[in-house]
């Protein structure tokens, strides 16, 4: 997948290990979002990912190839000196889509030049394509990368490079015929969706349609006003597990960054698991069971199967004790 090594700037220049210290610390204060890499030589760079000042993952790069240092490997991995070190601060979602980019294999690269017209075709064809890619579009104005995985096409990732900064935008299937008249170079890294990184994205991408139509169903048989109140009680139950997911009438907003599919399976199942609880109380817990079932049915097969894969085959979901 594409390395965005090359796009941080180094701010400090043959440092020591004690300094690398003080700077990981300093990140640890400021609550820094991003990546942080140490350069050394032999065409070796290291880089933390941060959340919320937080160290995630230690990451590997050797010229295009991508690895993940087990967290017990972290402190002999690190040189007792480096070259440089830079920082490339980045939102959140940004940084999930750094994510994948790093830990989803390359199963194929195709490389092309296309016209704005045969790039809107392409990428259409592309959005429902069973493979998901990652698709670098490189423009005068800033390079551009995509991430198609969503096969429904409304959801679609941006990274836009601007003035050294990485953007992230969401747009859907008709985005192309916003990119610039001419000819662009197009590499696509094609991947494998049986892979970690592409299940944990996909299903945050269901999880929100399938809770909003759950809470619609709810809403229907125990009104708006229960309603509201069962999604503050879930917030705060999410919260007070340490996940910073908000569930509402519109659906779930998740600033929750996983570093694992179990990790956020887990977290989704023991939700829903809550779900069924505190409904129960209102509308009855057979009850409660059926309308989740009822709304997985109604779900487009990919996200269908994926929840039904993941939360409701592998978790048994119903009926299942949750946490106080």
């Amino acid at each position: 997948m594409p390395v965005f090594s090359a796009l941080i700037r180094e701010t400090h220049h043959n440092v020591s290990a004690g300094f690398i210290d003080m700077l990981i610390q300093t990140q640890r204060e400021e609550l820094f979002t991003g990546l942080m890499q140490l350069a050394y030589p032999a065409d070796e760079n290291l880089a933390f990912t941060f959340v919320d000042g937080v160290e995630q993952k230690l990451y590997r790069y050797r010229g295009d190839t991508t690895e993940i240092i087990p967290r017990p490997a972290w402190e002999q991995t690190l040189g007792p000196s480096a070259i440089s070190v830079g920082f490339l601060r980045l939102a959140l979602d940004a940084m999930r889509f750094i994510q994948v980019a790093h830990e989803a294999p390359v199963v194929r690269i195709e490389q092309s030049k296309l016209s704005s017209q045969e790039w809107s075709e392409c990428a259409r064809q592309w959005a429902l394509d069973a493979a998901p890619s990652i698709v670098h579009v490189q423009l005068e104005q800033g390079d551009r990368w995509y991430l198609f995985a969503d096969r429904s096409g409304s959801v679609l990732e941006e990274l836009t490079l601007v003035d050294g900064k990485l953007q992230f935008s969401i747009s859907n299937s008709s985005f192309p015929h916003g990119l610039p008249e001419g000819v662009h170079p197009v590499i696509r890294y094609i991947s494998d969706r049986e892979h970690d990184a592409w299940r944990e994205y996909e299903l945050r991408l269901s999880i929100n349609p399938f809770v909003r139509m759950l809470m619609a169903r709810f809403s229907e048989l125990a009104g708006r006003v229960l309603t509201e109140r069962l999604c503050e009680q879930l917030s705060a139950w999410a919260r007070g597990g340490g996940w910073n997911i908000t569930l509402s009438s519109n659906g779930v907003v998740n600033q929750q960054y996983f570093d694992s599919l179990d990790a956020a399976v887990n977290a989704y199942a023991d939700i829903l698991r809550r779900f069924q609880y505190e409904a129960g109380t209102a509308i009855g817990s057979r009850m409660a069971e059926s309308i989740s079932r009822d709304v997985l049915f109604k779900l487009d097969q990919n996200r269908r199967e994926l929840l039904l894969r993941y939360i409701f085959t592998q978790n048994g979901i119903g009926g299942v004790a949750v946490r106080a």
